[in-house]
């Protein structure tokens, strides 16, 4: 599964994740009871990978992410 920084970032935003900075083209996030911060590569199609490695950071399964994927999609507006 291919998504965008902007995407992985609502998501992380949905699972109640703050921004905290940008470093380079990386956008730091972080929440309470996480172990490390998550990082996000911001381009525009981040690898499975990636998405994985943040899933994991995240503490959510792949159910998980593709139900908060799916409820931020609907949320953003049609462009």
């Amino acid at each position: 599964m291919r998504v965008s920084w902007r995407e992985l970032r609502d998501v992380a935003k949905l699972a109640g994740c703050i921004e905290k900075r940008i470093s380079g083209d990386h956008l730091i996030m972080s929440r309470t009871g996480m172990a490390r911060p998550l990082v996000i590569k911001m381009d525009n199609a981040l690898g499975e990978d990636i998405v994985r490695s943040n899933m994991r950071t995240l503490g959510i399964d792949r159910k998980e992410f593709e139900r908060l994927l799916n409820q931020m999609r609907r949320k953003r507006p049609k462009r």
